[in-house]
């Protein structure tokens, strides 16, 4: 395993679980959404409203692409990442595990419930992307982990001993 690449829908506590585990067990940690809005010097935001979806998506690959060249690292991927074959292809092949973090939607709903910086909120049904995206989370994750309660410091004890198990 080269690196562990932390997916789930917006919310779920993917940045949280990274950062956890950087402390924790001394690795790197990336949000790539982050890490686009540094590159391109634009907030995605911005980029969703200049430029369209499209042209962020290819940013977000350009930018999973760059980070599985580089190091090994915790990423923490934007929320719609793995919905795109090309991504989950460059992080698997790169020896990425990809770890889905499940949580139910309710939970998610009260922690977005006030947050306006998400473009995809402003025009879609939180419940209908939820339920569109869910599939593919579970279809593109090598290990699925449920996390409404957990603080980040035990998923990211409980992301470990799973991986350890798996050897």
């Amino acid at each position: 395993m080269k690196g562990i690449a932390l997916c789930g829908f917006m919310g779920c506590g993917k940045t949280t679980v990274a950062s956890a585990l950087s402390q924790k067990y001394n690795l790197n940690h990336i949000d790539t959404d982050k890490f686009v809005e540094e590159e391109n010097q634009i907030t995605i935001s911005e980029m969703f409203k200049l430029y369209g979806e499209d042209y962020f998506r290819d940013k977000e690959h350009e930018a999973i692409c760059i980070l599985c060249k580089c190091c090994d690292y915790v990423l923490a991927l934007g929320g719609g990442a793995v919905l795109f074959p090309r991504n989950v292809k460059a992080l698997k092949d790169s020896g990425y595990k990809l770890i889905f973090i499940d949580t139910d939607f309710d939970v998610i709903k009260k922690r977005l419930e006030n947050d306006k910086s998400r473009p995809l909120l402003k025009t879609n049904d939180m419940k209908e992307l939820y339920d569109t995206r869910y599939p593919l989370y579970e279809n593109a994750c090598d290990i699925k982990l449920s996390c409404n309660d957990e603080s980040g410091e035990q998923l990211a004890d409980k992301i470990i001993e799973t991986i350890a198990k798996e050897g």
